[in-house]
């Protein structure tokens, strides 16, 4: 995944574009954490799909 153009808004970062690498198609996104985890919506029109990113060990 290829992530850009983010601003800061409070405590989520939104307005970028992230790509996916599967498709080759970019989508608008936001990114917001939970406790450790990073979680990231992309977004087309009113659908979108949210993925919890984990932290390394």
């Amino acid at each position: 995944m290829k992530v850009k153009e983010l601003r800061h808004d409070g405590k989520e970062y939104s307005g970028g574009k992230i790509l996916d690498p599967e498709d080759g198609k970019s989508y608008t996104c936001k990114i917001w954490r939970e406790g450790k985890n990073l979680m990231v919506r992309g977004y087309v029109a009113f659908f979108f799909r949210t993925q919890k990113w984990l932290p390394a060990e």
